[in-house]
């Protein structure tokens, strides 16, 4: 009786320990360095333009990682959440679908359609160009025409930025900085417009790439590819070439206590726009003497 009461006792403190929040690790750090081990922190944000030439190893014809993150979000491999919290989590098509066209009636190959009359076929609004207009379908491009009522969903060359949110974190026990990605965020650009889709947790991103990094079939492989193109022997994996700075990121924000980006911080303080500009190149340099100054430390 005794030990079977102990046991239950012992189950239930382990219980509650497990419940507890982890107060030496970062939960979604890839990088494991515990609290206690850190004598320097912050966290920055960096817009990471895939249109680039620098960062171009990131698109090519086999491996896109736009594609790579529509396709994981679309079948619930990625889970996207608000960019406020990344706490609220997105529905796939909240962020796969850009604007929501009313869905004109189904087309009815025995019906009669006039000039202009619209009828909705495997996913997409037609309008007829002819009268009399019976037992062709939309298929046949002499009578159907696309209407503009389309609903449109995100393609892999609107994903113009990546957004990096990574902690850089100075482990005083091995004397060196490690880059932390915390998330991933997706800037999509419509009509000259930059807007974030949703947030993905790095640590998911880098789990579903380094599980398809050594999947049997090389295609999946290749899906996952940063993509060398002054020499193929040496392409990496996406998350090595987050992990190797294999890519060109322009800062954003810096943490602060008002939480506000570079360009905001300029403009409550009456300064121009190219005042911000060259205000993150400012902040890049002051990183790296901070790093030159803890090794001095």
């Amino acid at each position: 009786m005794r030990k079977s009461l102990l046991i239950v006792l012992l189950v239930g403190l382990a219980g509650s320990v497990w419940a507890q929040r982890d107060t030496i690790y970062n939960p979604n750090s890839t990088e494991k360095i515990a609290f206690y081990e850190q004598l320097y922190r912050f966290r920055v944000w960096r817009n990471v333009n895939l249109r680039e030439k620098q960062n171009s190893g990131f698109k090519s014809a086999k491996s896109d990682i736009g594609e790579f993150l529509i396709k994981a979000i679309s079948n619930g491999s990625l889970i996207a959440y608000d960019g406020d919290s990344v706490k609220a989590a997105y529905r796939p098509d909240e962020v796969l679908v850009l604007n929501s066209a009313v869905q004109a009636p189904p087309y009815d190959p025995k019906r009669n359609y006039t000039t202009t009359e619209e009828a909705f076929y495997k996913g997409k609004n037609y309008a007829s160009t002819r009268n009399d207009n019976i037992g062709h379908g939309p298929d046949d491009a002499q009578w159907w025409e696309l209407t503009s009522n389309q609903t449109e969903t995100l393609q892999a060359s609107q994903i113009a930025e990546l957004q990096i949110v990574e902690d850089l974190i100075f482990d005083k026990r091995r004397s060196r900085l490690y880059y932390d990605i915390q998330y991933i965020g997706i800037i999509v650009e419509k009509d000259g417009q930059y807007n974030p889709k949703g947030y993905i947790y790095y640590k998911d991103f880098y789990r579903l790439v380094e599980k398809a990094a050594h999947s049997k079939n090389l295609d999946e492989r290749d899906k996952v590819q940063w993509r060398n193109r002054y020499n193929p022997s040496e392409n990496k994996t996406f998350t090595d070439a987050f992990k190797l700075r294999l890519f060109h990121g322009i800062i954003e924000k810096v943490e602060n206590p008002d939480d506000r980006s570079i360009q905001q911080i300029y403009e409550s303080n009456g300064r121009t726009y190219g005042e911000s500009v060259f205000a993150r190149w400012e902040e890049e340099m002051k990183m790296m003497e901070k790093e030159h100054n803890l090794w001095e430390y």
